[in-house]
């Protein structure tokens, strides 16, 4: 049987898992979060005395801290991670598609739920803090590439360890909120020190962060986790026994 050419195997796995994905449960649950930021942007922005620092804090913290993290979660570590644990997986292995193929389309799946349920939102409590077109475009730049790296790394936590949810969160709030803000080797390990790198150069707010890479070099790294996210996931998925 002939493989299925790349980008056709990609759209099916990405169909596959997005009808998977897509839960009741999930988007109210989600849709719900998402609706905070945005009343607390409508707060800040007609209570701060300095909206530009406020609204860099406020995207940098519950945005990219917060938001991003945990809904790139929820959906990118049951793209492969569900399927896998209900025996769902093994359809897509009967199919003559590559794992380079299977991986790129739990990611775009994950991606294609996470980007407008967390761009959105932050983009709207951006307009709402009232602190220039600058904070405006920089959460949606930041926003994006902080989804696909997010979701990256996700979609392979889903695929390494029992309970994908737990250890994200565990990373998200132990590593990335605690470890990283101590020790500087922890902080180039954690995606969201160059996200929110990204913001605060391009708006120039200063939050004397322990680490404070340029924003080329943050794009470029975010940039590089996604594209190695992906990588790794491939090569778990060649050493993957599915039943």
């Amino acid at each position: 049987m002939s493989s299925i050419p790349a980008l056709q195997a990609i759209k099916l796995t990405h169909n596959v898992l997005l009808k998977q994905l897509i839960t009741k449960g999930r988007l109210i649950g989600i849709i719900i979060v998402g609706l905070l930021p945005i009343l607390l942007g409508w707060v800040i922005g007609r209570q701060s005395d300095d909206p530009l620092e406020a609204g860099v804090g406020f995207v940098s913290y519950m945005g990219l801290s917060i938001l991003v993290p945990i809904v790139a979660l929820i959906f990118a570590s049951a793209s492969l991670g569900d399927t896998r644990e209900d025996g769902t997986l093994v359809y897509l292995w009967l199919r003559p598609i590559s794992r380079l193929s299977v991986s790129i389309g739990a990611w775009a799946a994950s991606v294609t739920i996470a980007l407008p349920l967390t761009v959105i939102p932050m983009t709207i409590s951006a307009i709402l803090l009232d602190a220039g077109n600058t904070v405006i475009v920089g959460t949606v730049l930041t926003s994006i590439l902080a989804v696909l790296a997010y979701s990256s790394l996700f979609v392979l936590l889903g695929l390494i360890v029992k309970n994908p949810v737990l250890w994200g969160i565990a990373y998200i709030f132990i590593w990335e909120a605690i470890v990283a803000s101590f020790a500087k080797p922890a902080a180039a390990l954690a995606i969201s020190g160059y996200s929110r790198a990204i913001i605060t150069k391009r708006t120039n707010v200063d939050f004397d962060y322990l680490f404070d890479p340029s924003q080329g070099v943050s794009a470029l790294m975010l940039i590089i986790i996604t594209i190695a996210g992906i990588a790794f996931s491939s090569a778990r998925l060649n050493r993957l026994e599915v039943p």
